[in-house]
């Protein structure tokens, strides 16, 4: 029997894993003397790539059901539809996050392209 019962286990915990790595790839992947928002964006958009596959996993793992959709691969492939569109709706969760780690990278390379502007002017 499938249990689709909505716990803090198969729903919350997910969550909040999928929200730390939201918080902490961005500044994982961009380079942390970098002066360019073109890297910023690049770190970020890479992440979002990342989130989905990461996302998509997290819910695969606290699944309770079977893995696998069946001996073909069209049933797999229905399973693998399933995890994704999954991740897709974790956006809502990982997606503001995100946002906000962008924000701060971004105020990073402000701050650090101000200091560069003031020791040239010193």
């Amino acid at each position: 029997m499938n249990d689709t019962s909505v716990t803090l286990v198969n729903t919350g915990l997910p969550l909040l894993i999928i929200g730390g790595l939201a918080a902490l790839l961005p500044w994982v992947l961009t380079p942390r003397g970098t002066r360019s928002h073109l890297r910023v964006l690049m770190s970020v958009l890479l992440s979002i790539l990342l989130l989905l596959v990461a996302s998509a996993g997290v819910f695969a793992l606290f699944d309770k059901r079977s893995l696998l959709g069946g001996q073909t691969l069209a049933g797999q492939g229905i399973i693998a539809w399933m995890y994704l569109r999954s991740s897709l709706g974790a956006a809502a969760v990982w997606g503001p996050v995100l946002a906000f780690v962008w924000l701060g990278l971004a105020q990073r390379v402000e701050r650090l392209k101000g200091e560069d502007m003031a020791r040239r002017e010193a």
